[in-house]
């Protein structure tokens, strides 16, 4: 407990330093922007997430074990807090704005705040797609931000604004279903960030960049309360951290411009990034039409079941660990994958893309085989009582 004062203690202190408008502009002049913005976001997390465990507990905003989750002890939510205050924070106190930005983080905080509600008190997932689509709508058409799949047309928003809808609600709930293992989400949003970062900052787009630096850094202050070695966590991202991350980042990729050389490229690399979510949430809808639990698409966004990629490895036999590894592994390669066609042509791109399929169909075996593995029966026996309760 001391041990814990003490290190509280030294956090609050460097965060104290850190502002301090000397410190911060001695930062600046060295060139060391970056440095500043990512040593902030992580110490605020730092500091922030114990005392959003202590509310949690306080008012007891817990997730509590039941048939479709892993956790086998109720565990406090609201890590999704620290993290949105960190990179909330990092962002206004360093005045880093981009065309869109300030719509793109009322959009994000929006998010936030629905995620939040349903922490607390559970929303039908019916009500938070729909103010998921007018948030995303919202961000698009006040901010300027969309997709440019189509251009030099008259028709071209037509068609690009759904898109873009389908782009960002889409990677908001993709990341939201990877936040079943301790750490997994938290993982694949300080991967994503690290890329789109590397991207943006050789395509110079340093305010960009810098956006991406300060949520890996809100992320990696959070991974010691959420991914312990031989420990379950001490607090998860909760919906409100989930969805807030799939949302920014979806936002930040709509946001930049990731080729110099190709629009194709340019619109290939985030789907790389994101390949594992992409490839996860197509997969499993998919399957769940086709194995008929879910007959409409009311019923698609209602469905609940063990079926995503970290599930079907756990039921082959990796540790929940070595689960987050192995996706961690493969996302990591896919996003080598953005990184080095990034300045290449439409048929350098191409064999990228190619070489990115090969590595989902990896991913594809695996949902295969732990499909294999599933216990479907008592799983479907309680997925059809859940829902008949509904």
């Amino acid at each position: 407990m001391i041990y814990k004062i003490i290190v509280q203690t030294i956090i609050g202190i460097l965060l104290i330093v850190l502002i301090q408008p000397i410190v911060k502009m001695a930062f600046f002049n060295a060139g060391l922007r970056w440095q500043y913005i990512f040593a902030f976001s992580f110490l605020t997390t730092c500091f922030i997430t114990p005392l959003c465990r202590f509310a949690a507990i306080r008012f007891n905003i817990l997730d509590k074990p039941d048939w479709r989750k892993i956790h086998d002890q109720a565990t406090p939510l609201l890590g999704g807090v620290a993290v949105y205050i960190a990179f909330t924070a990092a962002i206004l106190l360093n005045n880093i704005f981009l065309h869109g930005m300030m719509f793109l983080l009322i959009g994000a905080s929006l998010i936030f705040l629905i995620g939040l509600w349903d922490d607390i008190r559970p929303v039908p997932a019916i009500l938070k797609f729909i103010l998921q689509i007018l948030i995303s709508l919202f961000v698009i058409i006040s901010g300027d931000i969309q997709l440019t799949f189509f251009y030099q047309s008259s028709w071209a928003p037509l068609m690009n604004i759904p898109l873009t809808v389908i782009w960002i609600v889409g990677l908001t709930n993709a990341l939201n279903f990877f936040d079943g293992v301790d750490g997994l989400a938290t993982t694949l949003t300080i991967i994503a960030s690290l890329f789109l970062g590397m991207i943006a900052f050789k395509t110079n787009q340093p305010a960009l960049g810098w956006l991406t630096v300060a949520l890996m850094g809100a992320c990696i202050g959070f991974m010691p309360f959420n991914f312990r070695f031989g420990r379950s966590a001490l607090l998860f991202l909760g919906d409100a951290g989930s969805t807030f991350l799939g949302f920014t980042l979806a936002g930040l990729a709509v946001l930049g411009t990731w080729s110099n050389t190709s629009h194709f490229v340019s619109l290939t690399a985030p789907v790389l990034i994101f390949g594992v979510m992409i490839f996860d949430m197509i997969y499993v809808n998919l399957s769940r039409i086709k194995n008929r639990q879910a007959k409409n698409f009311v019923e698609l966004l209602t469905c609940v079941n063990k079926d995503h990629l970290h599930h079907r490895l756990i039921f082959m036999g990796f540790a929940r660990k070595e689960a987050v590894y192995i996706i961690a592994i493969i996302s990591t390669c896919l996003g080598v994958s953005a990184l080095i066609i990034m300045n290449q042509r439409f048929i350098e791109a191409a064999l990228g893309l190619f070489q990115a399929v090969l590595i989902l169909g990896l991913v594809a075996v695996f949902m295969l085989k732990g499909r294999e593995k599933i216990p479907k029966e008592g799983d479907r026996r309680i997925w059809r009582r859940r829902r008949e309760d509904r």
